[in-house]
């Protein structure tokens, strides 16, 4: 209570005031720390989603060459993949 009075006569205001600016200053702080993480969340939210999206560009990317090189071996070929086709066993 000493302190609060100390501070209070530093400032030259009462003590119910002090305490008033006080639990004005936690309010907007805790305001601005709920924002501030609201957009923390929304861009975490985002770059997940575009990761995700990318993840499904992959799989179907590697689905399909995963389909052709198998439609290569069924057609006594093999698949090469430096390429991405297929090569005949005599093509050099």
């Amino acid at each position: 209570m000493a302190i609060i009075r100390f501070i209070a006569d530093l400032f030259g205001i009462s003590i119910f005031r002090l305490v008033a600016y006080a639990g004005i200053a936690v309010v907007v702080a805790g305001g601005l720390v709920v924002v501030r993480q609201h957009y923390i969340n929304k861009g975490y939210a985002s770059a997940i989603a575009a990761v995700k999206k990318q993840d499904d560009r992959a799989v179907s990317a590697a689905n399909k060459v995963e389909q052709r090189a198998a439609d290569c071996t069924a057609r006594s070929a093999y698949w090469d993949v430096i390429s991405q086709g297929c090569k005949l066993e005599d093509e050099p």
